[in-house]
């Protein structure tokens, strides 16, 4: 049975933290490296993490200056002793079957392999998201059209090594740029149909992903990193996916002109959310009552 290590990078939420590291000594995967890199955090979460390790055996990297969760996440693959390296956000858990699924799936001819989300809303419910993708094997083509993938997947220490790690110019898209760049050296993926991560986006502090700006800035380059395998049809994706980041209108034109068959539901969402929120209210509605 081969170590995994799992990244944990936290900044300043050390009232979120416990329960993250918690997740992952509840796994039933027997062999887990647990490396928590602490992002200069200037809250309590230096003080935390020393109780937390009377509990709990895992290494603890504290950066001296706020470097990023890019160089936060090379610092503990570059320390990491496992085979095998996967990711938590501390605002974020795992179910206690994740790691064990996504090494059962895992195969040397796949980049990575990946797993669907839930998402815990404010009122405690849990979502379920599959990020436009339920299962299967997947490659460059359609992970240029959506990223399949989401913010976490397994793959090796030596497969992240080659690629150079996350890149830390990337002020966002950071997962999906690495997800993309794993791809273009083995091209192919496989997501399982679990939902064993689960994402929570409504706990009242920021995340990275909030930042319009930095979202816009992080798409640039992610376009200028890719342009040389982007198609026509891709960049008509890409452009949805700018519009989603910027706050950009969507209109009934631009649905026609960039409308396609492997982006028509992120298309169609789009022009809903940006041109018709009563239809998503109703929407919402209607699913919340199914759920129940």
């Amino acid at each position: 049975m081969k170590l995994v290590s799992v990244y944990l990078i936290t900044q300043n939420r050390s009232a979120l933290l416990k329960r993250a590291l918690k997740s992952l000594f509840v796994q039933d995967y027997p062999e887990i490296e647990v490396i928590v890199v602490d992002d200069a955090s200037s809250d309590d979460t230096s003080e935390v993490v020393s109780a937390l390790q009377q509990e709990y055996d895992f290494t603890y990297l504290r950066n001296d200056t706020v470097s990023g969760a890019c160089f936060s996440r090379n610092r503990a693959i570059n320390s990491a002793k496992g085979y095998y390296v996967t990711g938590l956000d501390d605002d974020d858990y795992f179910c206690v079957s994740r790691v064990s699924e996504l090494v059962a799936a895992y195969d040397d001819r796949y980049a990575f392999v990946c797993a669907n989300v839930q998402e815990l809303m404010g009122n405690g419910d849990l979502i379920g998201r599959n990020f436009g993708f339920q299962s299967g094997e997947f490659g460059l083509e359609q992970m240029l059209n959506h990223n399949l993938a989401g913010n976490q997947i397994l793959t090796t220490k030596a497969k992240l090594l080659a690629i150079g790690g996350f890149d830390v110019d990337m002020p966002a898209f950071q997962d999906y740029d690495t997800w993309v760049r794993l791809l273009r050296v083995t091209p192919l993926a496989l997501k399982i149909s679990s939902r064993s991560y689960v994402l929570e986006t409504d706990h009242g502090g920021v995340r990275i992903s909030s930042s319009n700006n930095k979202k816009l800035a992080g798409y640039e380059r992610f376009i200028s990193k890719n342009m040389d395998i982007i198609s026509p049809s891709q960049l008509k994706s890409m452009h949805i996916m700018k519009c989603k980041v910027s706050g950009e209108k969507f209109s009934f034109s631009d649905l026609l002109s960039y409308t396609h068959k492997q982006n028509y539901k992120s298309a169609i969402n789009l022009y809903i959310v940006r041109n018709m929120p009563w239809l998503k209210r109703s929407l919402d509605s209607l699913k919340k009552m199914i759920r129940s």
